[in-house]
């Protein structure tokens, strides 16, 4: 018979890996074996939330700077049926938990799945139900039960990384409603919480690896980039079917205005995605490429950027204002490039059937030509 724990590592792995329905049957195996645990009933639940923020793109962090920058999507909404599993497995966990502690109320499993369980809550309001103070209350109710945790047991060092998030996110509340934070009695400090997740990192057992995420995120707000990188880099080797590790690490660079080093890591993904490689096919080519072909004009590389506009314009699966846009881009190429006439058939091309948007800065660029001896 297969020991529990197989199922419940090859979930994790999976899981950070992006694998998501391959994490829920493995834990839902682990959880058929020890239906009472509310660790891996948290385990199914974390599941179950992650696999929507991916599927409607909060996972992302404005990985493609360019074309979110004219791109307005619309954002897909959460499964209602994949909410109330969550919903119905945090209290599943909520009530194994309250259980144990009648029982022994220093139950460590106990107390550790049951701020787990809170902490998923408060993350499921911060970012899909978008309640600031709910997610703040369930945050409270995490630290708290982590905090008697560590009262308990001092060594217990996995509580550190609830603990240091909170600390972090009350000692990040913006000034302008700090003083409501502070009267209705919640208090952090950015500094402890930096703190405290290198703890759950380099002392804990179970958290290592969301508290690198977590920290990732708190370096990349604290515009720490090289510290963000070293983290993602590191994430990479231990999950390396995950493209939104690269991505992400890609973004760090564009935020601290190093555009060579970003296009060095979108063209490897995208080698990485030409070769096929596992989830990495899953990139959206069209977004990388043009994030690619706008690095590499921004930097001067004209021809380097128009043939990667033209392998845009030219996939049969492109999105539709992706590729009008990249015409644009290459009118802009030609006309910096003297190539006028080029210029302006791209231009048409786009005013005869391309979007308002793409058809807007045409008509911009059009104007911008030199107009043509009768």
């Amino acid at each position: 018979m297969i020991d529990t724990s197989v199922y419940v590592y090859a979930g994790l792995d999976h899981f950070y890996n992006l694998e998501y329905e391959e994490a829920l049957e493995d834990f839902r195996q682990a959880l058929e074996r020890e239906p009472e645990n509310p660790v891996f009933v948290n385990h199914l639940a974390y599941t179950y939330l992650f696999r929507e923020l991916y599927r409607t793109g909060q996972l992302e962090s404005r990985l493609y700077t360019e074309s979110n920058a004219f791109l307005k999507e619309e954002k897909p909404n959460p499964d209602p049926a994949a909410i109330e599993t969550f919903k119905e497995l945090i209290a599943r966990s909520k009530a194994i938990c309250s259980q144990r502690l009648k029982k022994e109320a220093r139950d460590k499993v106990a107390l550790y799945a049951l701020g787990i369980a809170h902490a998923l809550e408060s993350s499921y309001e911060f970012t899909l139900a978008k309640r600031w103070f709910a997610s703040l209350k369930a945050g409270t109710r995490a630290k708290e039960a982590h905090e008697k945790l560590k009262r308990y047991y001092p060594e217990e060092h996995d509580a550190d990384m609830v603990l240091g998030l909170y600390e972090y996110a009350v000692g990040s509340i913006p000034a302008a409603v700090k003083w409501l934070a502070l009267l209705a009695g919640y208090r952090g400090s950015k500094e402890r919480g930096i703190a405290l997740l290198h703890s759950a990192i380099t002392q804990g057992h179970q958290v290592s690896t969301n508290a690198s995420v977590l920290l990732a995120v708190v370096y990349n707000r604290e515009k720490k980039y090289a510290y963000t990188r070293a983290l993602l880099e590191k994430l990479a080797e231990y999950y390396p079917r995950n493209y939104l590790l690269h991505l992400e690490s890609a973004h760090t660079h564009l935020r601290e205005g190093n555009e060579q080093g970003a296009l060095e890591v979108y063209w490897r993904v995208a080698r990485k995605m030409e070769e096929q490689e596992p989830n990495f096919t899953w990139v959206p080519s069209d977004r990388l490429y043009y994030q690619i072909g706008s690095l590499e004009q921004h930097l001067g590389n004209h021809e380097q950027a128009l043939a990667v506009f033209e392998k845009i314009i030219s996939s049969p699966t492109a999105d539709g204002l992706i590729s009008a846009f990249s015409r644009v881009r290459k009118g802009e190429i030609y006309l910096a490039q003297k190539r006028h006439e080029e210029a302006r058939q791209e231009c048409e091309t786009v005013l005869a059937s391309a979007p308002a948007e793409a058809r807007a800065q045409a008509q911009q660029l059009l104007l911008r030509l030199p107009k043509r001896v009768p």
